[in-house]
Protein backbone atom coordinates (compact mmCIF):
# COMPACT_ATOMS: atom_id res chain seq x y z
CA UNK A 1 0.00 0.00 0.00
CA UNK A 2 1.23 3.46 -1.00
CA UNK A 3 1.47 5.21 2.33
CA UNK A 4 3.62 7.89 1.40
CA UNK A 5 4.46 10.11 4.41
CA UNK A 6 6.15 13.42 3.16
CA UNK A 7 9.08 14.97 4.91
CA UNK A 8 7.93 17.89 7.34
CA UNK A 9 11.19 19.84 7.52
CA UNK A 10 14.35 17.32 5.93
CA UNK A 11 14.15 13.49 5.31
CA UNK A 12 15.95 11.73 7.52
CA UNK A 13 15.14 7.98 5.99
CA UNK A 14 13.52 6.50 3.45
CA UNK A 15 11.85 2.71 3.51
CA UNK A 16 9.48 1.07 0.92
CA UNK A 17 7.59 -0.68 2.74
CA UNK A 18 4.70 -2.87 0.34
CA UNK A 19 5.36 -1.18 -2.80
CA UNK A 20 5.47 2.28 -0.88
CA UNK A 21 7.48 5.09 0.42
CA UNK A 22 7.22 5.55 3.56
CA UNK A 23 9.39 8.85 4.51
CA UNK A 24 10.46 10.24 8.07
CA UNK A 25 10.40 13.66 8.69
CA UNK A 26 10.85 16.41 11.97
CA UNK A 27 8.77 19.47 12.20
CA UNK A 28 8.45 22.43 14.45
CA UNK A 29 5.21 23.50 16.22
CA UNK A 30 4.17 26.53 15.29
CA UNK A 31 1.13 29.00 16.53
CA UNK A 32 -1.32 30.42 14.22
CA UNK A 33 -1.94 34.09 14.21
CA UNK A 34 -5.48 36.28 13.83
CA UNK A 35 -6.05 37.01 10.73
CA UNK A 36 -9.65 38.69 10.31
CA UNK A 37 -11.41 37.63 6.38
CA UNK A 38 -14.51 36.10 4.83
CA UNK A 39 -15.00 32.78 3.23
CA UNK A 40 -15.06 31.30 0.80
CA UNK A 41 -14.23 33.79 -1.75
CA UNK A 42 -15.23 32.93 -5.02
CA UNK A 43 -13.41 34.63 -8.16
CA UNK A 44 -14.73 32.97 -12.11
CA UNK A 45 -15.78 30.08 -10.78
CA UNK A 46 -12.98 29.11 -8.03
CA UNK A 47 -12.10 29.53 -4.16
CA UNK A 48 -8.82 29.74 -3.06
CA UNK A 49 -8.08 29.32 0.66
CA UNK A 50 -5.03 29.90 2.22
CA UNK A 51 -3.70 29.33 6.08
CA UNK A 52 -4.35 33.18 6.94
CA UNK A 53 -8.21 32.29 6.76
CA UNK A 54 -8.31 29.27 9.10
CA UNK A 55 -8.31 31.54 12.24
CA UNK A 56 -11.20 33.53 11.51
CA UNK A 57 -13.63 29.88 10.79
CA UNK A 58 -16.15 29.71 13.25
CA UNK A 59 -16.09 27.70 16.72
CA UNK A 60 -17.71 24.68 16.53
CA UNK A 61 -19.29 22.18 19.22
CA UNK A 62 -20.82 18.68 19.41
CA UNK A 63 -23.89 17.89 21.12
CA UNK A 64 -22.27 14.45 21.85
CA UNK A 65 -19.83 16.05 24.21
CA UNK A 66 -22.84 17.37 26.73
CA UNK A 67 -23.47 13.33 27.31
CA UNK A 68 -23.49 12.89 30.89
CA UNK A 69 -24.42 8.94 30.36
CA UNK A 70 -21.03 6.78 29.65
CA UNK A 71 -22.82 4.50 28.47
CA UNK A 72 -24.67 6.75 26.11
CA UNK A 73 -21.21 7.86 24.95
CA UNK A 74 -19.53 4.76 24.50
CA UNK A 75 -22.44 3.80 22.43
CA UNK A 76 -22.22 7.30 20.12
CA UNK A 77 -18.26 6.23 19.56
CA UNK A 78 -19.11 2.88 18.89
CA UNK A 79 -21.90 3.80 15.99
CA UNK A 80 -19.29 6.54 14.58
CA UNK A 81 -16.69 3.72 14.75
CA UNK A 82 -18.89 1.40 12.34
CA UNK A 83 -20.46 4.28 10.20
CA UNK A 84 -17.18 5.66 8.91
CA UNK A 85 -16.11 1.90 8.36
CA UNK A 86 -19.49 2.32 5.90
CA UNK A 87 -17.21 5.13 4.10
CA UNK A 88 -13.87 3.59 3.83
CA UNK A 89 -12.44 1.69 0.37
CA UNK A 90 -10.02 -0.36 -0.07
CA UNK A 91 -7.75 0.96 -2.99
CA UNK A 92 -5.54 -1.25 -5.43
CA UNK A 93 -3.29 0.74 -8.15
CA UNK A 94 -1.20 -1.60 -10.56
CA UNK A 95 1.13 -0.10 -12.54
CA UNK A 96 2.07 -1.61 -16.29
CA UNK A 97 4.87 -0.77 -19.04
CA UNK A 98 5.57 -2.09 -22.70
CA UNK A 99 7.76 -4.55 -22.68
CA UNK A 100 10.08 -6.88 -25.65
CA UNK A 101 8.69 -10.64 -23.66
CA UNK A 102 11.96 -12.11 -25.34
CA UNK A 103 15.06 -9.66 -26.02
CA UNK A 104 14.94 -10.60 -29.74
CA UNK A 105 11.25 -9.90 -29.86
CA UNK A 106 10.09 -7.01 -32.34
CA UNK A 107 6.60 -6.19 -30.40
CA UNK A 108 6.53 -5.24 -26.79
CA UNK A 109 3.54 -6.85 -24.85
CA UNK A 110 2.48 -4.96 -21.17
CA UNK A 111 3.10 -6.04 -18.71
CA UNK A 112 2.24 -5.10 -14.55
CA UNK A 113 5.27 -3.94 -13.15
CA UNK A 114 4.24 -3.05 -9.45
CA UNK A 115 1.43 -1.83 -7.26
CA UNK A 116 -0.04 -0.07 -4.54
CA UNK A 117 -2.57 0.04 -1.99
CA UNK A 118 -4.24 2.70 0.12
CA UNK A 119 -7.27 4.07 1.34
CA UNK A 120 -10.22 6.30 0.29
CA UNK A 121 -13.90 7.69 1.33
CA UNK A 122 -17.00 8.27 -0.53
CA UNK A 123 -18.13 11.53 0.09
CA UNK A 124 -20.55 11.83 -3.05
CA UNK A 125 -23.03 9.46 -5.63
CA UNK A 126 -25.48 9.94 -8.44
CA UNK A 127 -27.60 7.46 -10.22
CA UNK A 128 -24.37 5.01 -11.78
CA UNK A 129 -21.34 5.78 -9.35
CA UNK A 130 -19.89 6.28 -5.97
CA UNK A 131 -17.35 8.83 -5.46
CA UNK A 132 -14.32 8.21 -3.25
CA UNK A 133 -11.23 10.92 -2.29
CA UNK A 134 -7.82 9.43 -1.93
CA UNK A 135 -4.30 10.52 -2.19
CA UNK A 136 -2.90 11.59 -5.03
CA UNK A 137 0.19 9.30 -4.24
CA UNK A 138 -1.72 6.39 -3.55
CA UNK A 139 -2.71 6.01 -7.47
CA UNK A 140 0.80 7.86 -9.10
CA UNK A 141 3.60 6.00 -9.84
CA UNK A 142 5.99 6.29 -13.13
CA UNK A 143 4.54 3.61 -16.12
CA UNK A 144 2.85 3.46 -19.42
CA UNK A 145 -0.81 2.63 -17.86
CA UNK A 146 -2.56 2.24 -14.84
CA UNK A 147 -5.37 0.20 -13.80
CA UNK A 148 -7.46 1.06 -10.46
CA UNK A 149 -9.54 -0.89 -8.71
CA UNK A 150 -11.94 -0.48 -4.99
CA UNK A 151 -13.17 -2.79 -2.40
CA UNK A 152 -15.97 -0.98 -0.56
CA UNK A 153 -17.58 -1.94 2.36
CA UNK A 154 -19.16 -5.17 2.37
CA UNK A 155 -17.44 -6.48 -0.75
CA UNK A 156 -16.19 -9.86 -1.66
CA UNK A 157 -14.42 -8.81 -4.63
CA UNK A 158 -12.79 -5.81 -6.08
CA UNK A 159 -14.15 -3.41 -8.90
CA UNK A 160 -12.74 -1.41 -11.37
CA UNK A 161 -12.46 2.38 -10.86
CA UNK A 162 -11.88 5.58 -12.97
CA UNK A 163 -10.13 8.22 -12.25
CA UNK A 164 -11.62 10.92 -12.71
CA UNK A 165 -9.90 14.61 -12.08
CA UNK A 166 -6.22 14.76 -9.47
CA UNK A 167 -4.40 17.64 -8.10
CA UNK A 168 -0.31 16.53 -7.88
CA UNK A 169 0.15 19.79 -5.71
CA UNK A 170 -2.39 19.05 -3.27
CA UNK A 171 -2.12 15.62 -3.29
CA UNK A 172 -5.85 14.73 -4.33
CA UNK A 173 -7.59 12.70 -6.46
CA UNK A 174 -11.15 11.06 -6.93
CA UNK A 175 -12.19 7.72 -8.41
CA UNK A 176 -15.59 6.69 -9.43
CA UNK A 177 -17.00 3.12 -9.37
CA UNK A 178 -20.30 1.64 -10.22
CA UNK A 179 -22.77 1.29 -7.59
CA UNK A 180 -23.42 -1.99 -8.19
CA UNK A 181 -25.94 -3.70 -5.29
CA UNK A 182 -24.26 -2.09 -2.65
CA UNK A 183 -26.93 -1.73 0.74
CA UNK A 184 -24.78 -0.69 3.76
CA UNK A 185 -22.52 2.29 2.25
CA UNK A 186 -22.42 5.44 3.76
CA UNK A 187 -21.67 8.60 2.08
CA UNK A 188 -19.27 11.05 4.56
CA UNK A 189 -20.58 14.73 5.53
CA UNK A 190 -17.35 16.74 4.93
CA UNK A 191 -20.15 19.79 5.20
CA UNK A 192 -20.89 20.11 8.48
CA UNK A 193 -17.36 20.71 9.79
CA UNK A 194 -16.41 22.87 6.50
CA UNK A 195 -15.14 26.19 8.02
CA UNK A 196 -15.06 25.52 11.72
CA UNK A 197 -11.83 25.38 14.15
CA UNK A 198 -10.62 21.97 15.48
CA UNK A 199 -10.90 22.51 19.18
CA UNK A 200 -7.52 21.17 20.99
CA UNK A 201 -7.74 18.19 22.09
CA UNK A 202 -11.06 17.34 20.85
CA UNK A 203 -11.86 13.80 19.87
CA UNK A 204 -10.92 12.60 16.19
CA UNK A 205 -11.18 9.00 14.83
CA UNK A 206 -8.94 7.85 11.20
CA UNK A 207 -10.28 4.81 9.43
CA UNK A 208 -8.46 3.05 6.79
CA UNK A 209 -6.61 0.25 5.38
CA UNK A 210 -3.44 0.30 7.46
CA UNK A 211 -0.99 -2.81 6.46
CA UNK A 212 -4.03 -4.09 4.80
CA UNK A 213 -5.95 -4.90 7.49
CA UNK A 214 -9.75 -3.10 6.76
CA UNK A 215 -11.72 -0.50 7.81
CA UNK A 216 -9.47 -0.06 10.60
CA UNK A 217 -10.34 2.77 12.99
CA UNK A 218 -8.14 4.82 15.70
CA UNK A 219 -9.34 7.16 17.90
CA UNK A 220 -6.63 10.38 19.44
CA UNK A 221 -6.96 13.58 19.57
CA UNK A 222 -6.45 17.03 17.15
CA UNK A 223 -3.45 18.90 18.59
CA UNK A 224 -2.76 22.04 16.02
CA UNK A 225 -2.39 23.15 12.76
CA UNK A 226 1.08 23.09 11.29
CA UNK A 227 3.39 24.14 8.16
CA UNK A 228 5.15 21.41 6.37
CA UNK A 229 7.61 21.71 3.62
CA UNK A 230 5.73 19.71 0.96
CA UNK A 231 2.42 21.85 1.06
CA UNK A 232 1.45 25.08 0.49
CA UNK A 233 -0.78 25.31 2.87
CA UNK A 234 -1.14 23.92 6.93
CA UNK A 235 -1.91 20.66 7.68
CA UNK A 236 -3.88 18.96 10.81
CA UNK A 237 -1.75 17.41 13.45
CA UNK A 238 -3.47 14.58 15.52
CA UNK A 239 -2.07 11.20 17.12
CA UNK A 240 -4.62 8.89 16.02
CA UNK A 241 -2.48 5.92 14.78
CA UNK A 242 -1.98 5.36 11.13
CA UNK A 243 0.27 3.72 9.09
CA UNK A 244 1.25 2.47 5.65
CA UNK A 245 -1.75 1.49 4.30
CA UNK A 246 -4.05 4.43 5.75
CA UNK A 247 -3.33 7.35 3.19
CA UNK A 248 -6.35 8.88 1.68
CA UNK A 249 -8.85 7.33 4.68
CA UNK A 250 -10.48 9.71 6.33
CA UNK A 251 -10.38 11.40 9.33
CA UNK A 252 -13.37 12.66 11.37
CA UNK A 253 -14.79 14.19 14.53
CA UNK A 254 -16.97 12.46 17.25
CA UNK A 255 -20.03 12.51 15.49
CA UNK A 256 -18.50 11.21 12.04
CA UNK A 257 -18.60 14.39 9.95
CA UNK A 258 -15.01 15.13 7.75
CA UNK A 259 -12.23 16.87 9.18
CA UNK A 260 -9.26 15.94 6.86
CA UNK A 261 -7.62 13.07 4.40
CA UNK A 262 -4.73 10.98 6.12
CA UNK A 263 -1.57 11.74 3.96
CA UNK A 264 1.67 11.85 6.21
CA UNK A 265 3.05 10.22 9.55
CA UNK A 266 6.32 9.23 11.17
CA UNK A 267 7.89 6.04 10.61
CA UNK A 268 9.58 6.37 14.80
CA UNK A 269 6.36 7.34 15.88
CA UNK A 270 1.96 6.45 16.29
CA UNK A 271 1.44 9.60 18.04
CA UNK A 272 2.28 12.13 15.10
CA UNK A 273 -0.11 11.88 12.37
CA UNK A 274 -1.21 14.85 9.74
CA UNK A 275 -4.09 15.01 7.41
CA UNK A 276 -5.15 17.54 4.87
CA UNK A 277 -7.87 19.66 6.15
CA UNK A 278 -11.40 19.48 4.68
CA UNK A 279 -11.40 23.09 3.47
CA UNK A 280 -8.55 22.15 1.18
CA UNK A 281 -10.59 19.21 0.01
CA UNK A 282 -13.41 21.64 -0.23
CA UNK A 283 -11.30 24.12 -2.37
CA UNK A 284 -10.18 21.19 -4.73
CA UNK A 285 -13.20 19.71 -5.33
CA UNK A 286 -15.19 23.03 -6.60
CA UNK A 287 -12.74 24.45 -8.49
CA UNK A 288 -12.35 20.97 -10.38
CA UNK A 289 -16.10 21.16 -10.81
CA UNK A 290 -16.98 17.77 -8.54
CA UNK A 291 -19.50 19.59 -6.53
Amino acid sequence: MLKKFLLLMIILSSTLLSGCSFLTMTFDLTTNSTVSTTLPTTINGTISLGDQEYSSFSLYHSGTYDIEDIDDYNETLLSTRDLIRRSNVFIISKAYEYTKPYPWSTSTVLSIVGSSQGSGVIFKEDDEYYYALTNYHVLDAEADEFTYEIEAFGDSMSYDAELVVYDEALDLAVLKFTKESREEIHIIDYTTRLFTLFNPDELVLAVGNPLSLPNNVTFGEFKSMETISNAEFKVIYHDAPIHEGSSGGALVDIDGNLLGLNTWGLTSSDEYSFAIPNYIIYMFLVNYGII
